[in-house]
């Protein structure tokens, strides 16, 4: 499993907060402006490499994503901090499967970003629930 990285909000049992909004451990859905994904006529997630955003390490992360408590070690951090830097994996940061329902795909123009995937078209809900499925999975890693 690859190994990757995405700042998330933290609940109170330190883990990822599981939702749909920016931010959490899910995708936006359409017709959320910013919606992760695309959706087809019945709902189903159109697999086009679009998905819930990672990175091959926090630090590539643009600093409005990286909370303002990790300034020492990122002058540009100005996230909330509320967010936590979460880790998932082990292994190299290509495209690979990240779950039995879950790959990474790299995005075009950038081999240090991707996005999580469902392997084949699923229905929105069960792309949210193979999401949260893995959050057992994310460890905060702010080093």
């Amino acid at each position: 499993m690859p190994m990757i990285f995405r700042t998330m909000k933290r609940a109170d049992d330190g883990l990822p907060v599981v939702g749909s909004n920016s931010k959490e451990l899910g995708v936006r859905i359409p017709p959320n402006p910013n919606a992760d994904i695309d959706l087809d006529a019945n709902d189903c997630v159109v697999l086009n490499g679009k998905g819930l955003s990672v990175a091959a390490n926090w630090r590539k992360l643009p600093g409005y994503l990286i909370p303002k408590c990790l300034r020492t070690l990122f002058p540009g951090a100005a996230g909330p901090n509320t967010l936590a830097c979460y880790k998932m994996g082990t292994g190299v940061f290509a495209p690979a499967a990240v779950s039995n329902a879950l790959t990474l795909v790299l995005k075009k123009g950038n081999p240090q970003s991707g996005n999580i995937v469902p392997n084949q078209s699923v229905h929105r809900d069960q792309f949210q629930a193979d999401l949260a499925a893995i959050r057992d999975q994310w460890t905060v890693d702010e080093t």
